[in-house]
């Protein structure tokens, strides 16, 4: 229960604080020009620590919660309205960890981490939309994924269930854009990556029975949430 109310603290807290910002009357004022920019192309380059949830397959062999970071450029040359039209780049890595407890030969247990990654590399259309003294951006991405998972099995290296894949992906999602100053901005964002890995590996090994039969794909669905910094030129 705890860990459930710190995460949609986690969550909720920064819209709550990109709303307060936004309510300010001067805040696209302030030197963001680029954001009311009515000719030419503009840029944007995100920066962003992200929390990742794992769902299916993933949440079956590891636990869910896992952190990372995530870089974007985006372009936006078509206007229509309010709503500019372009191209993105994303790349990011996410990674999960766990404890486990496994024994030790002549009796005892020690203490081993658990790992699962996913780096992706992703590129696609990106939308714009102004509204008012704040702006969203969305965006579809297609691209490759590479994923690992490391359990520890006993208590040396050699005792490791290691599975790796390189697979498409594509990720959908977007952000909200609060300008504070000379066209930087704090963006509070959230997407979903779809692996299309076809991996399988027992949920939860058990290195007595190493005969069990593969019953999950731990590379399939992750969300993420972010914080991040935005420059627009």
């Amino acid at each position: 229960m705890r860990e459930d109310a710190a995460m949609v603290r986690a969550v909720v807290g920064p819209w709550v604080i990109a709303a307060v910002l936004a309510a300010s009357p001067g805040s696209a004022r302030r030197g963001n020009d680029a954001i009311a920019r009515t000719k030419g192309a503009v840029f944007s380059v995100i920066a962003a620590p992200r929390l990742g949830v794992l769902l299916a397959g993933g949440a079956a062999a590891m636990q869910p919660a896992g952190f990372g970071a995530g870089l974007q450029f985006r372009v936006h040359a078509l206007r229509l309205g309010p709503l500019r039209v372009g191209a993105g780049v994303h790349l990011g890595h996410t990674r999960f960890l766990e404890r486990y407890t496994v024994a030790v030969d002549g009796g005892g247990t020690a203490r081993r981490w658990a790992a699962l990654g996913h780096s992706d590399f992703a590129a696609g259309p990106s939308f714009q939309l102004v509204m008012g003294p704040v702006f969203a951006e969305l965006g579809v991405e297609g691209g490759f994924g590479i994923s690992s998972l490391v359990r520890p099995l006993g208590p040396t290296v050699a005792d490791e269930e290691e599975t790796n894949d390189t697979t498409g992906m594509i990720r959908g999602g977007g952000h909200l854009g609060v300008p504070i100053r000379n066209n930087s901005s704090i963006t509070i964002g959230a997407a979903v990556q779809k692996f299309f890995s076809r991996a399988q590996v027992v949920d939860r090994p058990d290195p007595s029975n190493p005969d069990e039969t593969p019953n999950v794909n731990p590379f399939d669905l992750m969300l993420e949430f972010s914080i991040g910094y935005h420059f627009m030129f």
